[in-house]
């Protein structure tokens, strides 16, 4: 039986775990000893604790995130990708595994060793009806099980929608483009009108 979507809170300071609808950041986070983060950490000597993504018009985008054990001893969970939608007061409730249409990420249980560290990567593409009108949400959770109880924590990913060129301007630099193209067959003909003939004498 699936279970409910829960809610994740914002606030200062490490990652809580989720444990019946606790508060986690909404940063780069973990639990039972196993951390998501972007990669690199830190861009211009200021940390990167959420992903940040354009999602491109058309093809997939590739980020790159780290994948951490911060015990020392092995520690093992399932890592998923879901959507996020914020309740506008630093809230957000998070889905089910794979309920993001615009994040390809391999649903996964994995084991790591005591201090271990690996990179993977994961894709962000348009949705089945293209890119987010608005910026929308994403995240990266890791799941962790203790007998009857359920730890998550999870990582957010902010999915810019991209420049959008006006329609008018669009029509505009198409119309542009087409006279340029025109313009450039005109030319050829012309020249190829000009171009001396070469007559040969009779022997």
């Amino acid at each position: 039986m699936p279970l409910p979507t829960r809610t994740l809170r914002r606030l200062a300071g490490a990652a809580i775990p989720l444990v019946l609808l606790l508060p986690v950041p909404a940063t780069a986070a973990g639990t039972g000893g196993i951390e998501v983060s972007p990669y690199p950490g830190a861009v211009n000597g200021r940390q990167v604790t959420a992903f940040h993504v354009t999602v491109p018009s058309r093809g997939a985008a590739t980020v790159r995130y780290s994948l951490r054990n911060t015990t020392t001893h092995p520690a093992s969970g399932r890592l998923y990708a879901a959507s996020a939608t914020s309740d506008g007061n630093g809230g957000y409730t998070i889905g089910e595994a794979g309920s993001s249409p615009y994040l390809s990420f391999r649903t996964r249980d994995v084991t790591l060793a005591g201090g271990e560290l690996t990179l993977d990567t994961f894709t962000v593409h348009p949705g089945p009806h293209g890119r987010p009108a608005a910026k929308t949400y994403g995240a990266i959770v890791v799941e962790v099980r203790n007998g009857s109880v359920v730890q998550r924590a999870a990582t957010l990913v902010y999915l810019e929608p991209g420049p959008v060129v006006p329609l008018p301007l669009l029509v505009v630099l198409v119309a542009v483009a087409v006279l340029a193209l025109a313009g450039l067959g005109f030319l050829l003909v012309v020249r190829r009108r000009r171009r001396p003939v070469e007559v040969r004498p009779r022997l």
